[in-house]
């Protein structure tokens, strides 16, 4: 039996993009669905367009909420925490992209020929505005795991979907992130979710079509590479740490001992003198590539991790 999955969208001024991530939702191959959506816009036809498209699919769950207007994590936060997700599958949708059709289908097999205790992710397509096909995520080849997820998200939460042992387990502790107000909502998951021992399903086939654009929250694509190189050297990728690190300690007993005492050890070595600091990697704190370790060490040597 397939199962039914809730799909959680959130919106803010979407009006432009959003009839065909509608569309692509619909023409999945796995059907039974329902779409829950929580919107933060203010500004254009977003609702309406939801409303049409809720009124011409009636036999659709298709429900609308209104956001807490406080960013982008903390909406899909609020929408993780809603009443009727208990020992449901999930999964994530951003306004802006465009899904292929076998997306859910193949993530349900994916998790299915498992445990159950797996969370889901895949490679995207990125386009431009215009769906322009403009390259390919990144193919990852380290382990997936929470020495990785401290320093570095890989699962983008436009292509998440979670079973039930998983969602229940994000549920649990959900409120209390929300009230911390995290940067990143996958973040987030990918730390909590590898830190309790759940794995992670990293699938090569993308499944959707991630648009670049210049209203990203934060873009994927090479060419924003400037942008986030900008964001360590002020600061902001250690603003944000300090802030995940908030949420992690607060949430400690609910990872497994090996990761809560990797987590102190980080805490502690961030509060080190760089001259006293140990090489992250041999602590098990790593990112996915060479490349992007070298990087992190030049971060960690000029004090700005």
């Amino acid at each position: 039996m397939r199962p039914h999955v809730h799909i959680l969208m959130c919106t803010k001024d979407g009006s432009a993009f959003l009839g065909p991530q509608l569309y692509s939702i619909l023409t999945q191959t796995h059907r039974d669905w329902s779409l829950w959506i929580s919107d933060d816009g203010l500004c254009d036809d977003t609702l309406a367009k939801i409303a049409a498209f809720r009124d011409a699919h009636p036999a659709q769950d298709i429900r609308m909420f209104a956001g807490p207007q406080t960013g982008c994590a903390q909406n899909f936060l609020s929408l993780l925490a809603r009443d009727g997700l208990e020992n449901a599958w999930i999964a994530f949708a951003d306004q802006d992209d465009l899904w292929m059709p076998h997306k859910l289908e193949r993530a349900i097999d994916r998790i299915s020929r498992g445990t159950g205790a797996e969370i889901y992710a895949s490679r995207s397509i990125y386009t431009d505005s215009a769906l322009s096909v403009t390259g390919m995520s990144t193919r990852y080849v380290r382990p997936f795991g929470f020495g990785n997820a401290l320093v570095q998200n890989v699962l983008t939460g436009n292509t998440l979907v979670l079973p039930p042992a998983v969602t229940d387990f994000l549920r649990s502790v959900v409120e209390f992130a929300a009230d911390a107000h995290i940067p990143f909502h996958d973040w987030w998951v990918y730390q909590m979710t590898t830190g309790a021992g759940f794995d992670v399903i990293h699938d090569d086939k993308p499944g959707l079509f991630y648009r670049q654009h210049d209203r990203n929250v934060l873009g994927a694509s090479k060419d924003r590479s400037l942008q986030r190189t900008l964001l360590v050297l002020r600061r902001v990728f250690a603003a944000w740490l300090d802030q995940n690190l908030t949420v992690l300690d607060g949430l400690s007993p609910m990872l497994r001992r090996p990761n809560r005492q990797l987590l102190f050890n980080f805490m502690e070595w961030r509060r080190l003198s760089v001259p006293r600091r140990a090489p992250l990697r041999s602590m098990g704190i790593y990112r996915q590539s060479a490349g992007e370790d070298a990087v992190l060490r030049v971060m960690a040597r000029i004090g700005r991790i």
